[in-house]
């Protein structure tokens, strides 16, 4: 391990615990520095979710694999809490969870499955109905896994397929645009929130490869969603975000695999009461988004203490997933 190597830990998991899993994939033997925030957990990919790497070895590309420009987007709607009580609404987002259904695997609008999810959200500011859409890449991620040893075509293929990520988000706002409404601003000056947390970036003492996690500057905006039974809020980022590699969350992070997801015995009904959900979105399918397996976004932003300011509590009332 090379000696200037640094380990930033914000997670609530044991450091010797994430340098095993840095240790399984060769990360370790590569970084420079590692941050791993609230939501650190392993996954599929060379480097877990939560994790930002930077290295200068040259077969950095392997670890930046894996959804790549997958992000979040925020916008703000005309309608307001009381809207979203009423029969009109539910057809509205019943037919929304259709077009969007008609969308699966055509390209752009394409919302997805796994954790990825469109949510209406009540602000505690002043009761407005925010849109707050997680999305990725798609198949179209996995066009990058072939060319980690030919850097100019990885690179090129990488960035189409970051910029395709966003768009994909901007085509779901779109659809959803037309069934609820023109959007208003989201803040003074600020029509829209949108930050991916899947990609890299080139700096003066090398790369940072970002995975499930986003890239904020001091006094940007972010996103941090939690779960369906409890609050996601965006946050402004402190100046000490910057000795962190402006880092921040995408989440506050699982308590389980989806594996072990799919065995969970939960009461969707209560679920489905307090938030409301298309029937057709049945309910194996939110299995692995259950909202105990998550933890709560007051544990993950205790975490991350003095890094970010809340700037506006949402509380998730309609969801589209799995689809």
């Amino acid at each position: 391990m090379a000696e200037q190597f640094r380990f930033t830990n914000l997670s609530a998991v044991p450091d010797y615990e994430i340098r095993q899993w840095l240790t399984i994939s060769g990360a370790i033997r590569v970084a420079r520095r590692v941050v791993s925030l609230p939501d650190t957990c392993p996954g599929k990919s060379p480097l877990p979710t939560g994790t930002a790497l930077l290295t200068s070895d040259p077969s950095w590309r392997r670890f930046a694999l894996s959804d790549v420009g997958c992000g979040m987007a925020v916008v703000r709607t005309p309608l307001r809490e009381a809207d979203t009580r009423t029969e009109n609404f539910r057809r509205t987002w019943d037919g929304l969870c259709s077009a969007l259904a008609e969308r699966r695997n055509k390209g752009l609008g394409d919302l997805g499955s796994g954790n990825h999810f469109l949510d209406a959200a009540v602000s505690h500011t002043d009761g407005s109905i925010c849109l707050v859409v997680h999305t990725g890449s798609r198949t179209e991620s996995g066009l990058v896994d072939h060319l980690v040893d030919k850097p100019a075509q990885f690179d090129s293929e990488f960035r189409r397929i970051r910029a395709w990520a966003g768009d994909n988000r901007s085509a779901v706002l779109d659809i959803a645009q037309r069934h609820l409404g023109r959007f208003v601003p989201l803040f003074p000056g600020t029509d829209r929130l949108d930050r991916d947390h899947n990609h890299f970036e080139e700096l003066p003492d090398g790369v940072l490869i970002r995975k499930g996690v986003q890239r904020v500057q001091p006094g940007q905006l972010a996103i941090i969603p939690s779960q369906l039974l409890d609050d996601m809020v965006i946050v402004k980022a402190t100046a000490a975000v910057t000795s962190i590699d402006n880092c921040l969350p995408h989440g506050t992070g699982r308590t389980m695999s989806r594996s072990d997801a799919k065995k969970v015995v939960y009461d969707f009904a209560e679920l489905r009461a307090k938030v409301y959900i298309p029937e057709q979105i049945d309910n194996a399918s939110l299995r692995t988004e259950a909202p105990c397996c998550y933890r709560s976004l007051d544990e993950g932003l205790s975490l991350m203490t003095g890094y970010a300011d809340v700037v506006e509590r949402l509380t998730p009332v309609a969801y589209i997933g799995q689809l």
